[in-house]
């Protein structure tokens, strides 16, 4: 069931909607029915004042397998934000979070015989829940990462995204372990908030004005055993959720948001066709001719990418070029000056030079 076209709006109000978020998948009903609680019992704020403007009631949110469109989820949680005395609804969202919320990707994961297992499903599957932020999870030494970013500009919704989905994981993997207080450190790319001393004690180790924004766990849980492990419920949410994946198939955007969730530069530099086609479930010549369909590239999309990470990676003044051109895959600094030129115009030194000035 879905609410697949907005409420009616003038041209003015529709421009003044795009300006303030821009969130592109349709969000599964009972995310927005939770955020509307939290804001009505911890934000003293009615729930009708909340759904005003938008074609959603609660009765609605109660329906299974409802989803709302991006228009009217996107104003129903910026009402809830914005008429919310609570500022941490982001937080709030994340620390009620339970696997079953999430349908059948969290009755597969919470189902799984480990949490190395689940990360995977959830890795898998998660693109049918949201399509807003890619994630990505890696080991690193003895963490595993959990790296969220934009798959484009969701506007003032941010930083609620990213709080509520840090949060909202680090709970649920608590619930699938059996360990509420789960060890983890969150890393978020803003500056500490007022509202943050109301949630510390409730929230793991919280580090502030970080590169991007993560949630790291030992990687000691990833063996442990979950204690709702059950095969046959595994087999049976996969088998819903493949046919959710082969009746829904990716618009071009989809398929584009999660190559780029897939472009993310390692040690060894980023992955090459063949590696994300396989992350992707998929042939590398089959990527290639889908991307073809879309009118671009697996290379177009890299280079995007490196441009994106450049841009982010200049505005840290510890770098200099040559670490930057090394983290971005490239052997020496002239090359990536010559790659940067041709996005830009201009050379990294320069564009360093314009914003100090």
């Amino acid at each position: 069931m879905s609410l697949t076209e907005p409420a009616p709006r003038s041209a003015e109000e529709g421009q003044q909607e795009r300006q303030r978020a821009r969130i592109r998948n349709a969000a599964p009903g009972a995310y927005l029915r939770n955020v509307v609680e939290i804001a009505a019992e911890t934000g003293g704020v009615s729930v009708d004042r909340i759904l005003e403007g938008s074609r959603v009631t609660m009765a609605m949110l109660e329906t299974p397998d409802l989803r709302v469109s991006a228009p009217d989820a996107a104003r129903i949680v910026l009402r809830a934000f914005q008429l919310s005395s609570n500022r941490g609804l982001g937080y709030e969202f994340g620390l009620r979070a339970h696997p079953a919320a999430h349908g059948n990707v969290g009755y597969a994961a919470m189902s799984c015989g480990t949490l190395r297992e689940a990360l995977d499903m959830v890795a898998r599957y998660v693109h049918l829940r949201q399509q807003d932020m890619a994630l990505r999870f890696v080991a690193e030494g003895d963490e595993m990462v959990m790296e969220a970013r934009d798959n484009h500009n969701v506007g003032p919704l941010r930083d609620f995204l990213h709080e509520s989905l840090m949060v909202g994981f680090w709970r649920m993997i608590g619930f699938m372990l059996g360990e509420p207080q789960t060890e983890a450190v969150i890393c978020y790319e803003w500056p500490e908030p007022d509202y943050h001393a109301a949630f510390r004690e409730r929230l793991p180790v919280t580090r502030f004005s970080q590169p991007v924004t993560q949630l790291r766990i030992p990687a000691k849980y990833l063996d442990r055993r979950l204690v709702m492990a059950e095969p046959s419920a595994v087999k049976k949410a996969v088998a819903q959720l493949e046919s959710e994946m082969a009746t829904s198939a990716p618009s071009a955007e989809n398929l584009l948001g999660r190559v780029r969730a897939e472009l993310r530069p390692s040690a060894d530099g980023y992955p090459d066709l063949e590696t994300v086609a396989s992350c992707l479930f998929m042939s590398g010549r089959t990527l290639k001719r889908k991307l073809e369909a879309r009118g671009t590239s697996f290379q177009s999309l890299l280079d995007e990418v490196r441009y994106r990470d450049a841009l982010r990676l200049l505005e840290n003044p510890d770098l200099d070029i040559q670490q930057i051109a090394t983290m971005l895959g490239y052997r020496d600094p002239p090359s990536f000056t010559r790659a940067f030129k041709r996005w830009s115009g201009c050379s990294p030194s320069e564009l360093r030079a314009k914003k100090d000035s």
